[in-house]
């Protein structure tokens, strides 16, 4: 199942791509990890390794994952083969004409079992833990940019 998540943020191209691609930060904007960290960063970023600690319906997990695809200022996917985890999660990103970044956050889950319930309410439960992090990232990067003191 697929879920999607955009913004569009007042700020460079520069500083998105740094919040995303420094994961060392990302839990300053996803609430359920308590850290994360390269194991194995190449150079390229392709066949790298990062693995995030989380906490995850009550349990704490260690969960890595592998880049696939990375193009600097435009996007980097990787993908978790990690039992029950088997997501490719994709951030894309874009400058756009009116001085705005746009983002867009892409899960690709394999549900498994899960995938048995209604659409509708896997949506709504995933919303509800993607979308915090989804506005947070977007918050951050909006309270730090450079294009507010101009």
């Amino acid at each position: 199942m697929i879920f999607e998540y955009d913004n569009n943020i007042k700020c460079t191209k520069e500083e998105a791509w740094k919040l995303i691609t420094e994961i060392e930060r990302r839990p300053e904007w996803i609430h359920f990890m308590d850290n994360c960290k390269w194991l194995d960063k190449k150079t390229g970023i392709v066949g790298s390794t990062y693995q995030e600690e989380e906490v995850f319906l009550g349990f704490h997990l260690n969960v890595k994952y592998k880049v696939t695809e990375y193009k600097e200022f435009e996007k980097m996917t990787s993908k978790c083969d990690m039992y029950p985890f088997h997501q490719k999660v994709e951030v894309t990103m874009r400058e756009n004409k009116n001085g705005t970044v746009y983002t867009k956050l892409l899960i690709d889950g394999d549900l498994g079992v899960l995938g048995l319930l209604p659409k509708w309410i896997i949506k709504n439960r995933v919303d509800a833990l993607v979308q915090p992090l989804v506005d947070k990232f977007f918050d951050i990067l909006e309270s730090e940019t450079s294009l507010k003191k101009k």
